[in-house]
């Protein structure tokens, strides 16, 4: 086997053994989730057959109602769907994150994905109140109720709940439109047990008060716009099913009035409400759980291939943490891994690999930011002071002056006089070329079109998709890295951190003035604002800790003249 071939075997394995890591988790979080649904039905039936004057047959008839096969079997639809909603969800954070390029693309990429999960959260919503309504009053969970005639009546309160559980679900999807870039790490990483019992009682609590406008609206809405419609369609649509009240009116007060179904909408919407933000915890907790990355090659997926994973960027986000925690750690055993030397061969391969890949998603996220930032338009200008003219210049003159030096216009005095050069006429050239400049108009005439430019025109820079998804785990790296490089003054006994400080201090000068410069331009998007200040503030508090260490030394290193001079002002205290 060639060493081509090698090395695409393991890229392969280490790919495999990284979807192996979020695949596990992603399983975790779903099984979590439909343990939650059962603790959610078990609060339901609880409500549900409320009976404070007898509690211990409350509590045993739920229990026995509970632990049927009959309601375990009404559980698998919407297990289902729930576990649809999992992949669907596993599925975004498996595809590796690259900038779209135009508005177009952001649709095209992002349809299918709001598509199919406002589908699964209509599927869940009605689910979710389909099996709860087979535990309520018999003219609550039936759609058809038998008549004195032997015909049917239309059940319009087992209707008004289906079609309240379908209202939840797509109310919040509007209202809690996830999006995969903003995976926010926990400050303090809790056990699972403390997070879930925590998220929990919040979670039950604030949906109570969140879901109750949400009803209210709902029961208007469907008597107004929905009841006069709906119930006549299907009652047609069924033969021999009659209304139970024809008016509209008589309709809705059937429902008004009913205290007991308004009840049970307002539980429906918060469980359905609390199920969904449930699960979207479960998976969040799980992605952001912590693990640790073997320094050295084994068979899992080390420290320095979890970093350069950028198909599964929640990977290198995991990886990045591992590596600030190993730097900030009290126990210095596992820095001494990364000073340590190779047996045998006494290389420090550790220390390379690690700072190496490190360096390299630096300076790759500077490049790129770099790059992002070059065309985007300046913040404007403070205005000119006024002149009060003096005796020596005409105040028409100063006012003249002072406009044009505002708006860079030219004077025509300093013009050079002369004939205006004709423009030389076009010849008639063949065919080709008259085809060519007609299609150039009709290019022009599309590119002029406001919405070709809105949906086909690169307008949204690149720096906010950066800051989105990369901030963090350039932060971590960030400091780790300085952090790593103070410490090895005490605990490097090898001196391996000498050879790459003065790379690692070029990298972070240069991610510095990268990062200066963004507060110089116009982003116009405000939720980056943390992720900037973040940014800015670690690569300072990163400076900072590496020249307090090394401040005797740093005329020592090979750094470049106005390198040495800007790290004087960390020297002094003089950056902020």
């Amino acid at each position: 086997m060639s060493v081509f071939e090698s090395d695409t075997t393991t890229v392969s394995y280490r790919e495999k053994e990284c979807r192996t890591i979020c695949g596990e988790r992603f399983v975790y979080a779903i099984a979590y989730s439909i343990g939650a649904q059962y603790v959610l039905l078990v609060v339901f039936l609880l409500l549900v057959n409320l009976s404070l004057l007898h509690p211990v047959g409350w509590l045993w008839g739920s229990f026995q109602l509970f632990c049927s096969i009959t309601t375990w079997l009404y559980t698998m639809p919407l297990i289902s769907a729930i576990i649809i909603y999992g992949i669907i969800l596993a599925k975004s954070f498996f595809t590796g994150g690259e900038c779209p390029r135009t508005r177009f693309q952001q649709l095209i990429r992002s349809m299918n994905q709001k598509c199919a999960l406002l589908l699964v959260n209509c599927a869940i919503g009605f689910l979710t109140a389909w099996l709860y309504t087979r535990f309520v009053r018999e003219d609550y969970n039936v759609l058809f109720l038998p008549n004195k005639n032997g015909t049917y009546v239309l059940n319009e309160k087992y209707l008004f709940l289906l079609l309240g559980g379908m209202v939840a679900g797509v109310y919040y999807f509007v209202k809690n439109k996830f999006d995969k870039s903003t995976v926010y790490f926990p400050v303090i990483q809790q056990a699972r047990f403390l997070q879930i019992r925590a998220q929990l009682y919040s979670i039950l609590y604030r949906s109570l008060f969140k879901s109750f406008v949400p009803t209210m609206i709902y029961v208007s809405f469907f008597y107004i716009f929905g009841s006069a419609y709906l119930r006549y369609k299907l009652a047609d649509f069924f033969h021999g099913v009659t209304l139970a009240e024809e008016s509209l009116l008589g309709s809705f007060c059937s429902i008004v009035f009913d205290v007991r179904i308004i009840l049970y909408c307002w539980i429906l919407f918060s469980h359905i409400l609390s199920n969904m933000k449930l699960m979207q915890m479960m998976i969040f907790m799980f992605l952001t759980e912590y693990k640790e990355f073997p320094l050295e090659r084994a068979a899992e997926v080390s420290l320095v291939e979890a970093l350069a994973c950028k198909q599964f960027p929640i990977i290198q986000q995991l990886a990045a943490l591992n590596l600030f925690s190993i730097a900030e750690d009290c126990d210095p055993r596992r820095r001494a891994q990364l000073y340590a030397l190779s047996i045998p061969g006494g290389h420090p391969y550790n220390w390379n690999s690690v700072s190496n890949e490190c360096i390299r998603l630096i300076r790759e996220f500077s490049v790129e930011l770099h790059k992002s930032i070059q065309n985007v338009t300046l913040k404007p200008s403070p205005k000119v002071a006024k002149l009060r003219p003096t005796a020596s210049m005409d105040a028409e003159k100063l006012i003249a002056k002072q406009y044009n030096e505002s708006f860079g216009i030219r004077s025509l005095s300093s013009a050079v006089s002369g004939s205006v050069p004709e423009v030389p006429k076009t010849q008639n050239g063949d065919a080709g070329q008259i085809l060519d400049r007609k299609f150039d108009l009709l290019r022009s005439l599309i590119h002029s079109i406001p919405a070709y430019r809105f949906f086909f025109v690169k307008t949204k820079p690149q720096a906010c998709y950066l800051e989105s998804n990369q901030c963090q785990q350039i932060v971590w790296i960030s400091q780790a890295l300085a952090s790593l490089a103070a410490q090895s003054i005490v605990e490097d006994k090898f001196g391996v951190v000498q050879k790459s400080l003065p790379t690692i201090l070029k990298t972070l000068l240069q991610l510095k003035e990268t990062v200066d410069r963004i507060s110089t331009i116009q982003l116009d998007v405000k939720r980056i604002d943390r992720n900037y200040l973040a940014l800015k503030a670690a690569t300072k508090r990163s400076l900072y800790r590496i020249t307090h260490a090394f401040a005797d030394y740093l005329a020592d290193l090979r750094l470049e003249p106005h390198d040495l001079e800007v790290l004087q002002g960390f020297v002094h205290y003089r950056e902020v």
